[in-house]
C-alpha cells in the first residue's frame, strides 16, 4: 500500500483552505455563518482567530489590552509556539501560490537565467520593515495599517469584493505583481523577506525551545556538495543541514526537505527538541 508523503497532505490542506476562501463569501450570502470573515479576523463557530499584528498595533497605540482580542490572537500564537510557522506553509493561500509560481519558474526559465542571489537573513530584513511600519503607524495613523499588507488577507478580500460587493478588488493586481516579481527572480521574496504577519509567529515559536522543527542527523547524511536534495527541495533556498538558531527563523516547517531526504536516507525528520542533532 502506497504511503502518502508529508507534501501530499500539506497540498491537500493548502488547496482546501484556498478553495474555502473562494466559496466562503457565496456560502455566507446563502446563510451559512458557521465560518465567516477573512484572514485578519476569522470566526469558526464560537472560535474567533485574530491577526496578532493587528492586536499588537491596537495594544501599543492605546496602551490597552483588550481581553477578547488577546484571547483570539493568543490561540494563533500558541499554535506557533508549539508547531512553528506552519500557517505559512500549511494554511496560507498566498504561500501556496508562491510555491507554485516558484516551481513553475524553475521548470520554465532556463538554467542560464541569472536569478537574484540574496544571502541576507530574511528575518533581519523583516525587523527593519516592521520597525519602519510601526514608526509610520505611531506618527500618522489611528487604526492598524501594517496588517493591511497581509497577503492572505488580500487573497480572501479578492473573493469577498467579487461575490459580495460585485467588483474586482485592487488586490488582484497587487498579488499578481508580487507573484510575477517572484517568478522572474526565482525567489520567494515576499514570504522570506517581507511578510510582516510571519514576524510575530517566528517570535512566538522562538519563545518555546521545544517547538516542532526539522532535525538533522549528520551521521545519516549521504549527500554531498554536488548532490544536496534537501536544499534543492527547499523553496526558500535554505540548507537544512546548516540550520542554526538564526536560520531557523526562516524555516516554516513545510517538510519538503524531509520528504526529499527520506528518498535517500533518514538524515532529516520533524522533532520537538531544543537543539539540532
Amino acid at each position: 500500500m502506497k504511503h502518502h508523503s508529508i507534501k501530499t497532505y500539506r497540498r491537500i490542506i493548502q488547496i482546501s483552505v484556498a478553495i474555502t476562501f473562494i466559496i466562503l463569501p457565496l456560502l455566507n450570502q446563502l446563510g451559512f455563518t458557521f465560518i465567516w470573515g477573512n484572514f485578519l479576523n476569522i470566526h469558526i463557530g464560537p472560535l474567533n482567530l485574530t491577526d496578532p499584528l493587528a492586536v499588537l498595533q491596537i495594544t501599543l497605540k492605546n496602551l490597552y489590552f483588550p481581553p477578547r482580542l488577546l484571547m483570539s490572537t493568543g490561540i494563533v500564537l500558541i499554535i506557533a509556539m508549539c508547531f512553528g510557522t506552519i500557517f505559512c506553509s500549511w494554511i496560507c493561500p498566498f504561500g501556496l501560490l508562491s510555491e507554485l509560481v516558484h516551481g513553475l519558474a524553475k521548470r520554465v526559465l532556463p538554467d542560464s537565467f541569472k536569478k537574484l542571489n540574496f544571502q541576507n537573513s530574511g528575518f533581519k530584513i523583516k525587523i527593519y520593515i516592521l520597525a519602519s511600519g510601526l514608526l509610520f503607524f505611531f506618527l500618522f495613523c489611528t487604526t492598524p495599517i501594517i496588517n493591511q499588507v497581509s497577503m492572505p488577507f488580500w487573497y480572501s478580500q479578492i473573493f469577498q469584493y467579487l461575490f459580495i460587493q460585485k467588483h474586482v478588488s485592487f488586490a488582484v493586481l497587487f498579488v499578481a505583481v508580487i507573484l510575477f516579481t517572484e517568478f522572474i527572480s526565482r525567489k520567494r521574496l515576499w514570504c522570506r523577506y517581507i511578510c510582516p504577519q510571519s514576524f510575530l509567529l517566528v517570535i512566538a515559536k522562538l519563545l518555546n525551545p521545544f517547538h516542532l522543527k526539522v532535525g538533522y542527523h549528520n551521521e545519516k547524511c549521504i549527500s554531498n556538495k554536488n548532490n544536496n536534495p534537501c536544499q534543492k527541495a527547499c523553496s526558500l533556498s535554505l540548507d537544512p543541514r546548516t540550520l542554526s538558531n538564526l536560520l531557523e527563523t526562516e524555516c516554516n516547517n513545510c517538510g519538503d526537505c524531509v520528504v526529499a531526504c527520506n528518498k535517500l536516507g533518514k538524515a532529516l525528520n520533524f522533532q520537538f527538541s531544543r537543539h539540532f542533532s
